[in-house]
């Protein structure tokens, strides 16, 4: 997990959100799972008959999903695993379920938003039987095209500052929005955003990046499930979007290539960070999804 001492850099501005990551990272402590001498981190909180599934490793490390465990944890239980160590979906699946394995977890509501839409896909595709629903937020379909391999040879010869600089930029995007917020929400989202830096500048190495490049870029050539192999799969899959999404018309190919969907869209006026907005609103949807599914 990120160093304490570096969230004192931010908590001058940002002192209440701050405060409540901090007392997030002293109560959930960083668990490892040696896989093929890969330590793959992940974390476990909660109680609850249903478990939450998502992942880090895009951005940076688990603590990143602590709103997403705060929320949920005292209905469900929450598992988030990084995945940076894997450069395989397939080894990435087998991973996962070891660590759901070493949890007690039988089959999981898996949740992915933004890049980790990618991964949580990447998985169902794979262990849709393990999986009992799906929840997709502001994320990417598969599409051909999107699989630019020769971005891996790019990557060998820039340097780690430069691609830093780059991904900043890049979330400095994503970021944008032009109406107003109360202060409380301000505050939250001025941290959200110094924490991801941060994240960045500590967290990031070049064969992290290397390696999350190979799932996007596998991902992308696999494309939807083909016809038939989801055969027997009873559960339901949540896409959650807004109109001004910059992903938006991912949305709708996600609704028409996987089963048993459904779309809840969230206010415009803050595209790709509408569901930390409207968090209470985005959070409750994801707790009515998950009560009304089978296990």
């Amino acid at each position: 997990m990120i160093d304490p001492r570096e969230i004192a850099k931010i908590a001058i501005a940002c002192e209440k959100e701050a405060n409540r990551f901090l007392s997030f990272l002293v109560s959930h402590e960083e668990k490892h799972l040696d896989f093929g001498g890969k330590a793959v981190p992940y974390l476990a909180a909660g109680s609850g008959s249903k478990t939450l599934l998502t992942f880090a490793g895009g951005w940076g490390g688990v603590e990143l999903a602590y709103d997403f465990v705060l929320a949920l944890k005292d209905r469900h239980r929450v598992i988030v695993v990084d995945i940076s160590a894997f450069e395989d979906p397939e080894d990435m699946g087998s991973g996962i379920n070891l660590v759901l394995d070493r949890e007690g977890v039988d089959r999981a509501v898996v949740f992915g938003q933004s890049f980790s839409g990618i991964i949580a896909q990447a998985y169902f595709r794979r262990h849709f039987a393990r999986t009992s629903g799906l929840i997709l937020t502001n994320t990417l379909a598969p599409r051909p095209e999107r699989s630019k391999v020769w971005a891996l040879t790019l990557m060998k010869v820039l340097p780690l500052g430069l691609m830093k600089i780059m991904a900043r930029k890049k979330l400095s995007r994503l970021s944008e929005f032009k109406r107003p917020i109360p202060a409380d929400v301000q505050e939250r989202r001025k941290f959200a955003s110094k924490l991801l830096v941060r994240m960045i500048d500590t967290y990031w190495t070049r064969a992290k990046l290397f390696n999350v490049l190979k799932l996007a870029f596998a991902f992308n050539k696999e494309g939807f499930p083909p016809e038939g192999a989801l055969t027997g799969w009873r559960g339901k899959i949540l896409i959650v979007t807004s109109d001004d999404e910059p992903y938006f018309q991912d949305a709708g190919l996600l609704m028409n290539g996987l089963p048993g969907t459904e779309m809840f869209k969230l206010p415009v006026g803050f595209g790709h960070t509408a569901p930390q907005i409207y968090r209470e609103e985005f959070h409750e949807k994801i707790r009515d999804f998950v009560v009304h599914l089978n296990q």
